[in-house]
């Protein structure tokens, strides 16, 4: 029988064959290797906003102690007549509310230009012990007792019994700090008082490093720095005499009127003529005549004084 002839190899398996019988191969060609992309570079994180520097807060300061109000009773010592709770009406408190009408009227008339304050009211007298300090205390608390605006009695004497010492702040801080520290806030240096709507600034002891008696010029421009710091008050100034120091010349231009107090028969009319000369500068002065004896019906207090004339029948 004659039996078929084995079917020739394929070159391909004769080939794999001589080569040791290797596993065969997938005769496509292979495909050519992909690029592996590179991998990308790693990108930065987003820059987060820094972080804005909050400022420091600054420690609180130590509350300033509150000061006490300077008592009734020590007003009373001072010279006050025309307080709240003073004895009634008199002939002297009605002469001090003709007084207080007369300057709120001159206030309200005076504007405040060209530097002057028209709320500023300054008590001189021509020579020391004529009762300027009196009129000032007492002027200043029947406006302040009366409503019409809250005021600020100023030492701006701080001599021998001057309303400082009288009033118990000799020591206290006061106008003398104010003219030689230009940014101490003038609020801070307030003393209250008894009386509701007045306050009082000392004169003070004189800072380290500063004169004696503090130049009129530094004097004025702390006194026009309070004035704008308290734009509703009245301030009532208690100056030096006139003949005495250079104080009231210098400050005359900044103020909106002066009233001049006058002792009855002792103060010469060539010394009133002379302060009045001294502090012309103010267009509004005013005479006040202290100290006199009246004995003509016209006055306060003619009938017997106002208290027994307002009394009811058999009071």
């Amino acid at each position: 029988m004659n039996t078929a002839p084995k079917g020739r190899a394929h070159l391909v398996e004769r080939a794999v064959e001589a080569m040791g019988g290797l596993e065969a191969r997938d005769p496509r060609p292979a495909a050519a290797p992909q690029a592996t992309p590179p991998a990308a570079a790693p990108q930065p994180a987003p820059a987060q906003p820094a972080a804005r520097s909050q400022p420091a807060v600054p420690p609180a300061a130590p509350a300033t102690p509150a000061i006490p109000p300077i008592p009734m009773d020590l007003l009373i010592k001072a010279g006050l007549v025309a307080g709240p709770t003073g004895p009634g009406r008199s002939r002297l408190s009605e002469e001090i509310a003709v007084t207080q009408h007369a300057v709120l009227r001159t206030v309200k008339a005076t504007p405040s230009v060209d530097g002057r304050c028209g709320r500023m009211v300054m008590i001189a007298s021509a020579r020391p012990g004529e009762g300027k300090t009196f009129t000032a205390l007492n002027l200043a608390a029947a406006i302040a007792g009366s409503g019409a605006r809250p005021v600020v009695l100023v030492d701006a004497d701080g001599k021998h019994l001057s309303v400082s010492r009288l009033l118990g702040h000799a020591e206290t801080p006061g106008l003398r700090m104010l003219a030689a520290e230009p940014t101490r806030a003038p609020q801070t240096l307030l003393v209250p008082t008894a009386i509701p709507r007045l306050s009082f600034l000392p004169y003070g002891p004189h800072p380290a490093g500063q004169p004696a008696a503090a130049p009129g010029q530094m004097m004025a421009a702390a006194l026009a720095r309070l004035a704008a710091a308290l734009p509703d008050h009245i301030l009532v100034l208690d100056t030096p005499p006139c003949l005495s120091t250079s104080d009231a010349s210098i400050l005359a231009p900044i103020v909106g009127q002066v009233v001049m107090v006058v002792e009855a028969e002792r103060t010469q009319r060539a010394e009133v003529e002379a302060a009045l000369d001294l502090v012309e500068a103010c267009p509004n002065l005013q005479l006040l005549l202290n100290r006199a004896v009246l004995t003509a019906n016209d006055t306060f207090g003619a009938y017997g004084g106002y208290d027994a004339y307002a009394a009811p029948p058999g009071g």
